[in-house]
């Protein structure tokens, strides 16, 4: 795979200029954007697959790690914004939901180019409670 190269948020194994739909795909926890590399041979030739490597994976092993939501989010809509110049749609699983889904808010608090579908599997709706909510044997 290959980023661009003032970009290494966005990986895309095969770009397209002639494209007339870029999909944005977010994996989960552990995953990196090589998740999404064989993608491009699977959609037609107008769709563009952007895959996108958060800090801490694969070619962004060094990069300093986010710990919470928010400045992740800022920074990620920041770096994906010049791609934002063709219809577009993001694809996220598990955490990578989650990520796509509060980028979107953030696109629309910005008042930015907005996807035309959110698709997203393995993670439950933001507004209903967590079943088995994280718990730490340390105290705070």
């Amino acid at each position: 795979m290959t980023s661009t190269a003032h970009n290494p948020w966005i990986i895309m194994t095969q770009p397209n200029h002639q494209a007339r739909l870029r999909l944005f795909c977010f994996s989960y926890a552990g995953g990196a954007a090589s998740n999404y590399r064989v993608w491009q041979g699977k959609f037609p030739a107008e769709i563009e697959i952007c895959a996108v490597q958060l800090p801490g994976r694969e070619n962004r092993l060094m990069d300093p790690l986010f710990t919470h939501m928010t400045p992740l989010i800022t920074s990620l809509a920041s770096a994906i914004r010049p791609y934002l110049d063709i219809p577009f749609v993001f694809f996220g699983h598990s955490m990578g939901a989650l990520v796509s889904f509060e980028l979107t808010r953030q696109l629309r608090r910005e008042q930015a180019e907005l996807p035309l579908h959110l698709f997203v599997s393995a993670h439950r709706a933001p507004q209903l409670p967590d079943p088995d909510p994280p718990y730490t044997i340390f105290p705070a």
